[in-house]
């Protein structure tokens, strides 16, 4: 016998929230590591690379709910009413974060320099994960 729609879907749904919560995680040990300067050396291109894709990935996933590669009818379940509007105080919660750090990080480099690039992926990688954080505790509650 096999497993329902919805039983798929909830399953899928509380997965969905621990793999955002450990994505969230590997954000702020990347944001860590621009933040206290850890050098990029030859590992540039690669690490921008990295970043890139985590960067969209996560947006993507944020954007749309996730569960794209799965069949229309589990996604529908999955990203019913309370799951869209944990996505939006989610993403509000992300973008007030945003603001909140654009605003300490400008202070923070007037007191020391802050590079262009390491502060812009401080404050995305910051901002998405705390998207994340609060999407997957509203999801898993």
């Amino acid at each position: 016998m096999g497993v329902s729609t919805v039983e798929r879907a909830d399953r899928n749904s509380r997965s969905r929230g621990w793999c955002m919560a450990i994505g969230a995680v590997v954000l702020l040990v990347l944001s860590g590591f621009s933040a206290w300067g850890i050098p990029h050396g030859t590992t540039d291109l690669p690490r921008a690379i990295t970043w890139l894709v985590l960067t969209l990935l996560w947006l993507g996933i944020l954007a749309t709910g996730g569960g794209l590669m799965l069949g229309r009818q589990v996604r529908r379940l999955m990203n019913d009413e309370v799951s869209t509007q944990n996505r939006r105080r989610a993403l509000e919660t992300g973008f007030w974060v945003a603001m909140m750090a654009a605003v300490v990080l400008y202070f923070a480099s007037l007191a020391e320099p802050i590079g262009v690039r390491s502060a812009l992926a401080m404050l995305t990688e910051l901002a998405i994960a705390t998207s994340l954080l609060r999407y997957a505790w509203l999801e898993l509650r």
